[in-house]
């Protein structure tokens, strides 16, 4: 599984900029929409931008956090370099688990929320 996620995670760091871009601009109309600002009528945007946001900060800590699985230990490897292998691997397992269940959570999240809004 954190294979698969360093692959997904590499194709993410090529698109860093669309993601700040998207954070960016969904802060700005989040900000914009909050500060009653003649520009936007009402809070129409507020969901979307929302949800845009959540979705860039998904995307950029997937992307930053799986770029660099370390591989699976050696068994010529001296103990104590097998165990912080491991002890690494296991910890990016958990944040693997947490990652995919979060990312599940926010496509529930994101249909509930333009569902609503729509």
């Amino acid at each position: 599984m954190i294979e698969r996620l360093q692959r997904i995670a590499t194709i993410l760091v090529r698109f860093r900029l669309p993601v700040f871009v998207l954070a960016g601009f969904s802060f700005a109309i989040i900000v914009l929409s909050l500060l009653d600002n003649p520009w936007l009528d009402g809070d129409s945007l507020l969901m979307p931008a929302i949800l845009g946001l959540c979705w860039a900060l998904m995307l950029y800590s997937t992307g930053e956090l799986f770029q660099n699985v370390p591989g699976k230990a050696a068994a010529e490897d001296v103990f104590r370099q097998q165990a912080a292998v491991r002890v690494r691997r296991i910890l990016l397992w958990i944040l693997g688990i947490l990652t995919t269940i979060s990312a599940l959570a926010l496509l529930l999240l994101s249909y509930q929320l333009l569902r609503i809004w729509l």
